[in-house]
């Protein structure tokens, strides 16, 4: 049977056919946002012979499990067609329609797959649940909509369920404002503001095509914080977030004279990111500067990286890669290992929690991992004591940059009960 979209869904079709170059969908959980986008991408690659498009999330094993076999096979049979009757590829996840189009299936937490994206142009780049990837990860992406094919307007499409107003999305399609990059000092106005169009999708949009009694039984009796984000699609911070107290602000020039500075670096390589911070405690106030958040970095490469920036301090890295560890020392890099034990994640993340927490504004990563790194829950929906093991590269990293202001604190501590000070 055709696709058969509500009346809501019917006005989000037309915003991404007819509107700008880049459109956001925002709002509750099983509103039809990704099968209206699905759909769309469906008839731009049957309607422009040879064009190319991609749909990525920002974990791979994610995107196979929701969009490769399950909303895309799902749509296609809505229009008379399958998967199996497709040319393409099950390695490598995309179909290949008649008429040459192509419709790739992707994840951007792994360097090689990255690689790959950015060695194709594509008519049409779709970013599912983007309020997981971060800003960098989305801009460097968007460099490859490019692909010129006749007629075919290059498009973006965006979905999520609203997070906090800290997030890059917000920013950019409800505040018109371009976010800073790593390199870069500050948001400034978007040079096409009318580019971007946004629209809410709720679940009650999507009624006709969910089960009977979801909205009532199952959104409903979420908890506040869930019907908030998942019912109402509002924009707000995660409940069971490990830090929900924060604030972006740059470091004042006093802060960075006379603050107490330290250094933190989490390895990583594919999945996870190498994260480099720098901190600056004053008094209470800590400040956290992203200076480096990046996959697929080699020692070597990270060795280069690190001296580039011209870091004279110590850095203190994760413990638990002593082979990294010595070979960027003997690569000249002052670093070394944070103390990792049992509750060595609990007791830094406590610390933490005890002081104020500043992240300057080209920090998009942090800010990305703080708005979603929560606390475990049980089968139940009840919070655990440990943190969840994801959105913590740049989070782990600040831990271990955070040791060096504790050892002090802790050597005072036990100078004054020794009465030498």
């Amino acid at each position: 049977m055709a696709y058969q979209p509500t009346e809501k869904q019917g006005q989000a079709w037309v915003l991404a056919r007819e509107g700008p170059k880049h459109v956001l969908l925002v709002g509750g959980s099983r509103s039809g946002k990704t099968t209206v986008f699905i759909e769309e991408i469906l008839s731009r690659a049957s309607m422009f012979p040879k064009s190319r498009h991609l749909i990525a999330r920002l974990r791979f094993a994610h995107a196979k499990a929701s969009i490769w076999m399950d909303t895309l096979p799902k749509v296609l049979e809505m229009e008379g067609r399958s998967m199996e009757t497709m040319d393409g590829s099950e390695t490598d996840h995309y179909i290949r329609l008649p008429n040459g189009s192509e419709i790739w299936v992707d994840g951007l937490d792994d360097k090689a797959r990255v690689d790959k994206i950015l060695g194709r142009e594509y008519a049409s780049i779709y970013f599912n649940e983007c309020h997981e990837i971060p800003y960098d990860s989305v801009s460097t992406v968007l460099t490859r909509l490019a692909q010129k094919v006749a007629g075919c307007p290059n498009k973006a499409y965006y979905d999520l369920n609203p997070v906090g107003k800290s997030h890059w999305a917000f920013k950019v399609f409800f505040q018109s404002v371009a976010p800073a990059d790593v390199f870069g000092v500050e948001d400034k106005p978007l040079t096409t503001p009318d580019q971007y169009a946004s629209m809410y999708l709720q679940p009650d949009d999507n009624r006709e095509h969910l089960p009977d009694g979801y909205i009532e039984e199952t959104l409903d009796n979420l908890p506040e914080h869930k019907r908030r984000r998942f019912r109402r699609g509002e924009w707000g911070e995660p409940e069971g977030a490990v830090f929900p107290r924060w604030a972006i602000k740059d470091v004042p020039e006093e802060v960075q004279r006379r603050a107490k500075r330290s250094h933190g670096l989490d390895f990583g390589f594919s999945v996870a990111a190498a994260a480099l911070v720098d901190l600056y405690l004053y008094g209470d106030d800590l400040y956290i500067d992203e200076l480096l958040y990046a996959n697929g970095l080699t020692n070597t490469q990270l060795i280069k990286r690190i001296k580039a920036m011209g870091l004279t301090g110590v850095i203190y890295g994760d413990s638990a890669e002593p082979k990294s560890i010595k070979e960027l020392s003997d690569g000249g890099v002052r670093i070394k290992g944070a103390a990792k034990g049992q509750d060595s994640i609990r007791q830094g993340i406590d610390w933490l929690l005890g002081k104020n927490i500043y992240v300057t504004r080209r920090s998009y990563n942090i800010q990305t991992e703080l708005q979603n790194y929560v606390w475990e829950t049980d089968r139940t929906g009840r919070l655990k004591t440990q943190p969840i093991d994801d959105y913590n590269d740049a989070i782990d990293a600040t831990r271990y940059g955070a040791e060096a202001f504790m050892r002090g604190a802790e050597k005072f501590k036990q100078k004054r009960i020794r009465g030498l000070v």
